[in-house]
């Protein structure tokens, strides 16, 4: 969970983190992109989480096609969503109950500050 977050629900704020790869999600019959991004940080340098998944938006269409090791400053609101599987199979409630966690929505002023050398990062 992303608690360090949770001081930030439904704020807007500036992060930067390391870009790591695309992806894509399928919800309802519709298809849509995403990034992963490694390393959250606040813009004052306070580490947030150690990854999330942010939905591609048009502020990343316009920066342009990244890199896996390209530092990213952006802004973002925080939001709250319940996680965990609400499915009719017992055990499966059980090993993933329904809790409360947090993501950015909305990223804005999207833009590449510099690349690091990911064969230094730990996996």
């Amino acid at each position: 969970m992303r608690t360090t977050l949770q001081g930030l629900n439904g704020r807007k704020a500036g992060f930067t983190a390391v870009f790591w790869a695309y992806g894509t999600f399928r919800r309802g019959g519709t298809t849509g992109k995403t990034i992963l991004l490694r390393d959250l940080l606040g813009l004052d340098g306070h580490p947030l989480a150690d990854h999330t998944w942010i939905n591609y938006t048009a502020g990343f269409d316009a920066a342009g096609t990244f890199r896996q090791g390209d530092i990213v400053q952006f802004t973002a609101t925080v939001g709250e969503y319940v996680r965990g599987y609400l499915g009719p199979r017992i055990e499966d409630r059980l090993a993933r109950p329904l809790r409360t966690d947090y993501r950015l929505k909305y990223p804005r002023n999207v833009r590449r500050i510099g690349t690091i050398d990911i064969r230094e990062v730990p996996a």
